[in-house]
């Protein structure tokens, strides 16, 4: 008996230790509160930090320290502890209206919008200010307000055709097919030789399953400038909606002869070796991309959807968490998917946590409710489905690049 004696003692220590570790705990936690109400951020941080080091299953104390780096503007940090204080509750609502708010939140700086405010208070009537307020919202994904902008630019200057081309891309960015098409033939009516509206209304016409057209205006496009590789990427999405798949890979082939960086030309390309399943050469095409543009999200997505149908789970996973983590914290299929690998293995409380994520982007981005499933013993109901979609293969309008 002797010989369990020191092992007894150890785990008498540690039992005792417990409850003066969570005290300890506590006691940063609420040291930390005050300084908040102090607005002592900094020193709030180090104490919530200090918490999560003697015991990092408090929820209260990521959640706190998550709040702070809201208020400090650190949207990353902040997204992280939101994250992990759902993975240790996933029924923690303030956590998820936290994480919500600050996916909100990321964007771009408000002196960069403050800039451009004061251009057009400085020169009212210069188009080209509204313009640079137009693109930059664009570059947020803010359509509506980017068509408002370009809107005002072509008031000023009604008859300028790359403002109407800005215009034309922010309608197609919209699925707004039909007004996009308009405007780009009245861009093409000023410049005939305006290589970039000829292509766009070609995409315009091809979202609108006008491929006759649509063929006729990409050979315009040539025509102008026959450099022009993005047509041939349309031309490989057309063959390849014909399930053409050697016709649509030589159609890419030739896009990535004039540019050998032609990026959508090679995603696209890999999208074609996934279905036919070749799909170590669609994995070896995607990384390519990435190697070029890591934060190419879709390319990522992709190499994580082809090891989810190949069983390679952790593989799968691994892609899942690189885009969630620090490709695009927002991009709601790979929290969807990796919802459904977890469900898979049996932890169906990380299942349920990654698909109420998915719901909240959702919603902010669609304004919309998916049919979110609110208990965690329906998670098996709502992941019966068989394994993800390539992204790119089921949704036509994300298929072609808009050469800006």
């Amino acid at each position: 008996m002797k010989i369990y004696k020191p092992l007894l003692f150890l785990l008498v220590v540690a039992l005792l230790c417990l409850p003066i570790a969570c005290e300890k705990a506590k006691n940063h936690i609420e040291i930390a509160h005050d300084f908040v109400v102090e607005e002592k951020l900094d020193e709030a941080v180090a104490e919530y930090t200090k918490a999560i080091e003697a015991n990092t299953n408090l929820v209260d104390a990521f959640c706190g320290r998550g709040d702070v780096y809201l208020k400090q503007g650190k949207l990353e940090d902040a997204a992280i502890d939101f994250r992990k204080a759902i993975d240790i509750n996933p029924n923690h609502i303030d956590a998820h209206k936290k994480l919500a708010e600050t996916f909100i939140q990321i964007g771009a700086p408000d002196d960069e919008f403050q800039k451009r405010f004061k251009a057009i208070e400085k020169e009212p009537d210069n188009p080209l200010s509204y313009v640079d307020l137009g693109v930059f919202y664009h570059k947020l994904e803010q359509d509506i307000d980017a068509i408002d902008q370009y809107k005002k630019a072509l008031e000023l200057d009604p008859e300028n055709p790359y403002i109407m081309f800005n215009l034309g891309v922010g309608y197609l960015d919209m699925g707004l097919y039909e007004d996009a098409e308009g405007i780009f033939q009245k861009a093409i009516e000023i410049d005939p030789a305006y290589d970039n509206a000829h292509y766009n209304l070609a995409v315009s016409m091809h979202k609108q399953g006008k491929i006759d057209e649509a063929i006729k205006e990409l050979n315009k496009t040539l025509e102008v400038n026959p450099k022009y590789s993005d047509a041939y990427v349309v031309f490989g999405l057309i063959k390849l909606k014909e399930k053409k798949f050697e016709e649509a890979i030589a159609e890419y082939n030739k896009a990535m002869e004039i540019n050998p960086d032609n990026l959508e030309a090679r995603y696209q390309r890999a999208i074609v070796f996934a279905l036919q399943e070749r799909y170590e050469d669609a994995l070896a095409e995607n990384m390519k991309v990435l190697e070029k543009n890591p934060k190419h999200a879709n390319a990522a997505y992709n190499i994580g959807v082809i090891y989810h149908r190949t069983d390679r789970l952790d593989k799968a996973m691994e892609w899942y968490d690189k885009i969630a983590k620090k490709i695009d914290p927002l991009y709601e299929d790979a929290y969807y998917n990796r919802g459904q690998i977890y469900s898979m293995k049996g932890d169906h409380s990380k299942a349920y946590s990654d698909f109420i994520t998915y719901s909240y982007i959702t919603k902010w981005r669609t304004g919309k409710d998916p049919a979110v499933v609110y208990k965690q013993d329906e998670i098996k109901e709502m992941f019966l489905s068989s394994v993800p979609a390539l992204k790119g293969q089921v949704k036509d309008q994300e298929l072609e690049l808009k050469s800006n």
